[in-house]
């Protein structure tokens, strides 16, 4: 728990500093500091992808109705960490941004009222999701490219702080790190990092870091600067600060975004 905490300050704090070099007047997909929603789902059988769409977009429009939109991205495993011999367990992942408070209305609004709880019913009917809830901060962000990627790609990458690293020393390494990126075309146009809260015992690590690229191209024009000798960086990264277990790579598509 104590290491947890310390990496959620951690990551406050980097927001913080970042906030504070590269804040302007752009429209911004999430708050800086959002609570982070991860719906991980497997179709029930029998259920298509499609109707399995009709309830969620029926859920996008009750959350208009009633003032608890959210931030709304579906993520597929495309190069995922999965073996014949050890299959994923679920179809695809999704993720729902907000301030903290909209979640707990949302939540008590989709548990507490009949349209909520027939909404709930659809939807238990289609999938079988396990919902964790996160703490996501925003370390890096290109918004005017945000903006026009409503189908994207995005790496995921679980990390876990190193023994004897502190909070304070993890806070300085990613400003240093989104600052390399301001100006720097490596074909990243948003990075965030997710703490698990709520339901997050068997995560795989103590957090999450997120890239997201607006198409493949775009990632492959990262390996290639790791390639070129970028990989000194991400040794010297898991030799001092944390240890991350691999990225795997997802095709993203935003299903809403929040009304500015």
């Amino acid at each position: 728990m104590k290491n947890i905490l310390s990496i959620t300050t951690a990551f406050l704090l980097t927001f913080s500093i970042n906030n504070f070099v590269f804040a302007d007047n752009h429209i911004e997909e999430l708050p800086n500091v959002a609570n982070v929603q991860v719906n991980i789902c497997k179709l029930n059988d029998k259920v298509t992808l499609k109707e399995y769409e009709s309830v969620t977009n029926d859920y996008i429009k009750w959350s208009k109705k009633n003032n608890v939109e959210t931030f709304y991205v579906r993520h597929f495993p495309l190069f995922s960490h999965a073996t014949t011999n050890n299959p994923l367990s679920y179809d695809f992942l999704e993720i729902l941004g907000s301030s903290h408070e909209i979640s707990g209305k949302a939540w008590d609004l989709w548990l507490g009222t009949k349209e909520g709880q027939k909404l709930n019913e659809r939807w238990q009917k289609a999938a079988e999701c396990h919902v964790k809830m996160g703490t996501g901060v925003t370390l890096y962000s290109n918004e005017r490219a945000l903006a026009k990627a409503d189908e994207r790609v995005v790496t995921w990458n679980w990390c876990s702080l190193n023994e004897g690293v502190t909070a304070e020393v993890l806070i300085s390494k990613h400003a240093d790190m989104a600052k390399n990126l301001e100006g720097n075309d490596q074909g990243i146009i948003g990075w965030a990092g997710i703490i698990p809260r709520l339901g997050g015992a068997n995560a795989p690590g103590d957090f999450a870091q997120i890239i997201i690229f607006p198409n493949v191209e775009a990632v492959m024009k990262h390996q290639n600067t790791i390639a070129q000798g970028g990989w000194k960086h991400y040794r010297d990264y898991e030799e001092n600060f944390a240890t991350c277990r691999g990225e795997d790579l997802n095709t993203a598509q935003v299903l809403n975004r929040l009304s500015q």
